[in-house]
């Protein structure tokens, strides 16, 4: 599993979305399986939205992508879902191309991308985060 900001301290306000993975241009992890414990995924730092960018073009692949919060007052995984729209989902969806997303996170501590099935080596994901 990814450990995400762990690695970088201090993110603090930030304008430009910075790379959950590391530096910039890094890929974030995703896993077939269920988030566990309350290290997995990535640290948020209480950054407001989440930008994921998810591309198949490459391997021609059918890939979505669901995103679980977690938040350390409760200590549970669970499916997060989009602003406005109870039960559904934040997902991030390609078929043979490329999709971009920003989704409002507030409050959530982690975030775990959960992928229908594991990405070729050809296509990529990455996640950042920022505060505007």
């Amino acid at each position: 599993m990814a450990t995400g900001l762990g690695n970088r301290i201090g993110y603090g306000r930030t304008r430009r979305p910075k790379n959950l993975g590391g530096v910039d241009g890094t890929e974030a992890v995703t896993a077939t399986g269920a988030a566990s414990g309350a290290e997995a995924g990535y640290a948020t730092e209480n950054q407001r939205f989440l930008h994921m960018f998810i591309d198949t073009s490459v391997q021609n692949e059918n890939r979505t992508v669901t995103v679980y919060g977690y938040n350390y007052a409760f200590g549970v995984w669970t499916p997060l879902a989009e602003t406005g729209v109870a039960g559904t989902a934040i997902t991030i969806a390609a078929n043979n191309s490329q999709a971009h997303k920003i989704v409002d996170i507030a409050g959530v501590d982690r975030v775990y991308f959960k992928i229908n099935d594991a990405l070729h080596a050809t296509n990529i994901f990455f996640a950042a985060c920022s505060t505007f």
